[in-house]
């Protein structure tokens, strides 16, 4: 049978704070923006640079062309000018011009163009006459925003490769200018005058504007497509926040959860009362130790009286209460205190039932062994008294019958008279002795004491009087303790005295066994014989002073037991059947407390 476990499922916790939502929002909101108008600027970035790597490479190509078409094939200035307007006719490209110094049209992708002054030459600055420095601003023309690329334009370059400038002449511009106006062009380079034509000049620039208005389509989807992936990011972030949370949540609460459960059922387990759950067909699903200590071992189905409790609950609802009585084969009648109560499910219906019991039959023997204290306590104060009063006489009897053996002893009938009312003033004199040990309070010395040898040495005191009637002897000790704190020389006493009680209750050939066993702070030691038993009748008065059902017993030996095993902080419990035998069981604590002096430091 399980042990009773509570059948909780943990839930999941409820909406994440506000507070909680409102924190996310805060944090990641400025991140999401901030990562998205990065975005925006590395795209836009790109897109510049893009156009700028394609308007100078357009310049380039263009210049390079010029170069060869004028340098090996003599162009003028008309296939100049057509060569732009094909250039110009390339994607993106919103126009593409040359000019000199003075910002004159010199040739233009729009032929109306040429010869006029470009309107935002004033806008431009001062130019770098460096020819490998590209200059680039953003427009915004009637056709839409364009983005110019500029530079030196030299077209000329190439055919002076080789000639050392003159000195203070820059070896693009000045030389290749003064060697043109002076008409000193060396060599080969004369018949490239007829192809000049305007390009008579040492400084021309040349302008490529981008055409942006197609790219501001796309820019609007790539900004799109960032804020989207942007939104997504920022959901996934805060989802796995709040989820974070909510887990977190989760885990705090199945924890406190757990430590409930954890509670409650070692609280279940430890309650004194018995306590099992049955399902609705009434088997039992769970038991907690009390209820197993006092039943036994646990059936699957419910007993019947258990389960007719239990289906007057299913049929009226409310608590059922009341004694009812289990019939079992091993324990005989067990009487129980039980209270029944319905455990409920959903939509009002019943998924169970809780039992709550008590054991009757040890409240009840509770109830007899504080009579029993009771009047032991009564007898052992008035035993004290009439011995104090009787053993006065018994010595002045005693004196005188001495006396009259001497006085007679010529008669040998008087002085057998005598001795016998010596020996029967001696044995009532015992009996008082045994009456004032009785009741006057018990000294206990706690002491180390090992358990085996102690059981040991208390058999070999019988071991004569159980040889003479044959009786075996079985011991079985089965403790991991070697030594426990009790007093030996009582326990040696106690169970001398169960010996003794066992062998006049056995015949010849008899069977008496010692088992000891381990408790939980405790051993159990049990005493057994295969005798005549103790009748029923008699079991509620064997520890009784002056009980016995022996003719020459004294009535006080198992009283003694009793008393010593209670001041040991000790339990004492019989079982009997008639021709059977009988059962002591003597349960000792390990009373390591009592402990005092250096002379209990010994083992005995």
């Amino acid at each position: 049978m399980n042990r009773f476990k509570l059948n909780i499922t943990p839930k999941m916790p409820g909406l994440v704070p506000p507070l909680v939502m409102v924190g996310v929002l805060v944090v990641l909101l400025p991140v999401f923006i901030l990562m998205t108008l990065e975005r925006v600027k590395k795209q836009d970035e790109f897109i510049q640079e893009r156009f700028l790597i394609t308007g100078t490479s357009l310049i380039r190509t263009f210049e390079a062309g010029t170069r060869i078409g004028m340098g090996s094939m003599h162009w003028g200035t008309e296939r100049i000018q057509s060569m732009l307007e094909e250039t110009a006719g390339q994607p993106d490209v919103a126009y593409i011009m040359i000019t000199d110094a003075m910002g004159k049209i010199i040739a233009h992708s729009d032929a109306t163009m040429v010869g006029t002054l470009y309107d935002r030459w004033a806008d431009l600055g001062p130019l770098p006459r460096d020819p490998h420095l590209i200059s680039s601003r953003s427009l915004n023309t009637p056709d839409g925003p364009v983005l110019e690329v500029g530079k030196r334009f030299v077209p000329f370059i190439h055919g002076f490769r080789g000639r050392r400038p003159m000195p203070g002449h820059d070896a693009d511009s000045d030389y290749s200018h003064e060697m043109l106006s002076s008409g000193r062009l060396p060599g080969a380079e004369r018949s490239l005058r007829p192809a000049l034509g305007i390009f008579s000049q040492a400084d021309y620039y040349i302008f490529t504007g981008m055409s942006m208005t197609g790219v501001q389509a796309a820019q609007a989807q790539g900004f799109k497509n960032i804020v989207i992936k942007g939104l997504l990011f920022f959901v996934f972030c805060c989802s796995g926040i709040i989820a974070l949370f909510a887990f977190q949540a989760y885990r705090a609460a199945q924890s406190s959860l757990e430590q409930v459960v954890a509670f409650s059922d070692n609280v279940v387990q430890n309650m004194p009362s018995g306590l099992i759950t049955l399902d609705t067909d009434f088997n039992v699903t769970s038991a907690n130790r009390a209820a197993e200590k006092i039943l036994g071992e646990i059936p699957e189905k419910a007993f019947p009286q258990m389960a007719a409790m239990a289906a007057e609950i299913s049929a009226s609802g409310g608590v059922a209460s009341g004694e009812v009585t289990l019939h079992q084969k091993e324990k005989g009648d067990l009487r129980l205190d039980m209270t029944v109560s319905a455990i409920p499910a959903d939509e009002g219906q019943i998924q169970g039932f809780v039992l709550l019991f008590r054991d009757l039959t040890q409240i009840r023997d509770l109830k007899k062994q504080v009579d029993t204290n009771r009047r032991l306590a009564a007898i052992g104060k008035l035993a004290a008294g009439v011995a104090h009063e009787i053993r006065n006489p018994l010595s002045s009897i005693k004196g005188f019958a001495t006396y009259f053996s001497r006085q007679y002893e010529n008669e040998p009938e008087d002085v057998e008279i005598a001795k016998i009312m010596i020996q029967e003033v001696e044995r009532m004199d015992r009996s008082i002795t045994q009456l004032l040990e009785f009741a006057k309070p018990m000294a206990v010395q706690i002491k180390q004491t090992r358990i085996e040898p102690l059981i040991q040495h208390s058999l070999k005191l019988v071991s004569h009087d159980l040889g003479k009637k044959k009786i075996r002897v079985q011991t079985e000790i089965h403790t991991q303790r070697e030594i426990i704190h009790t007093d030996p020389e009582r326990i040696c006493q106690v169970l001398l005295n169960l010996y003794m009680n066992a062998l006049n209750a056995m015949d010849t050939n008899g069977l008496l066994e010692v088992g000891v066993t381990d408790g939980d702070d405790d051993i159990e030691i049990r005493v057994a014989d295969n005798g005549c038993g103790i009748p029923a009748k008699d079991l509620e008065k064997i520890f009784d002073p002056y009980f016995t059902t022996r003719p020459k017993g004294t009535g006080l030996g198992l009283s003694i037991v009793h008393r010593i095993v209670e001041n040991l902080k000790g339990e004492i419990r019989v079982e009997s059947r008639l021709s059977k035998g009988t059962v002591f069981y003597i349960t000792l604590p390990d009373d390591k407390a009592a402990m005092t002096g250096p002379d209990n430091d010994k083992i005995e």
